[in-house]
């Protein structure tokens, strides 16, 4: 079957009002969600994307839909009826970002959303899901793409429900192709506090971000470990990790080697934080090799 799509994300949208510490007294509205900014970053790298979400039918409705077309983004919503969009409410402090989110949309997911939307899953190269859901649907999604053959990443945002410490969830990660991971969520996902070990079991296929210490992965015969790229003015972590794997994924629909396609995923993220909230500092394809070239520069001139 041809494939339609370069990467397709089915996952949660929201509405971000954020406090920045500059001025506490102003909140700024925005677009977000971990599956709306995954597939805005994959579109801005330069991947064909399409999400496949659930959307509640108040007055942000249309709004994050002309959003996602601005950023050539496909949506394939179902929209729920007397149900608010969800809203995540920021704070950030020094750079850093606490998030507290409020709304039930992301629990609306189910198989039905996947019997509905399958021919656009069926029709893209790599599908992303992010496991805010319920497991039922994530288990779900991963098999329907495993016996479809379709490449899967995954972003395990609520770690404890796939731990492995549950010898049935053992069998599901080994159907997802990649997963993007934070040290905390690698640590729960696979029981371990080794993270050295744990990437070693699972050679191109897990990333483990470090912070400011960097990332880690395996590529078959060695443990790699990748040092952060250093930013001076941080501004707002907020979407950096979403940036990471939307442009990872979207690196490797164009066809790049697994290291390079990390690799550049890191940039991506260190070009985000320099720029307030989750979508607004995503970089396109052009404007990240302009950053990349400009800090190659400045290193060699040292």
């Amino acid at each position: 079957m041809k494939k339609k799509y370069d990467v397709c994300v089915v996952g949660g949208c929201s509405i971000d009002m954020t406090c920045y510490d500059t001025n506490m007294n102003k909140t700024e509205i925005d677009f977000g969600g971990k599956g709306a900014n995954q597939a805005v970053d994959a579109a801005r790298a330069g991947a064909k994307t399409c999400i496949v979400t659930i959307l509640g039918d108040d007055k942000y409705c249309e709004l994050v839909k002309d959003n996602f077309s601005k950023n050539n983004v496909e949506v394939f919503a179902k929209i729920a009826q007397n149900e608010v969009n969800d809203l995540a409410k920021i704070t950030i402090t020094k750079g850093d970002n606490s998030i507290e989110r409020v709304g039930k949309i992301i629990t609306l997911f189910d198989k039905n959303l996947i019997d509905e939307f399958k021919n656009v899953i069926l029709s893209s190269k790599y599908v992303v899901m992010q496991n805010k859901t319920s497991y039922d649907f994530t288990k779900n999604l991963i098999e329907f793409c495993y016996e479809n053959k379709i490449k899967t990443i995954l972003t395990p945002t609520k770690p404890d429900l796939i731990s492995i410490k549950d010898n049935k969830n053992i069998a599901l990660i080994d159907k997802v192709s990649y997963i993007c991971a934070n040290e905390k969520e690698t640590k729960i996902v696979f029981n371990s506090d080794n993270i050295e070990e744990i990437v070693k079991k699972y050679p191109n296929k897990l990333i483990t971000t470090l912070g400011q210490k960097g990332l880690i992965f395996n590529d078959g015969v060695k443990n790699i470990c990748v040092d952060a790229v250093k930013i001076k003015n941080v501004v707002d972590t907020t979407g950096a990790g979403d940036t990471f794997c939307g442009n990872f994924v979207a690196n490797l629909a164009n066809g790049d080697a697994f290291e390079d396609a990390v690799k550049n995923a890191q940039y991506a993220s260190a070009y985000k934080i320099q720029i307030k909230s989750a979508q607004k500092g995503m970089p396109t394809k052009n404007e990240l090799q302009k950053f990349i070239q400009k800090l190659n520069k400045s290193r060699k001139k040292k």
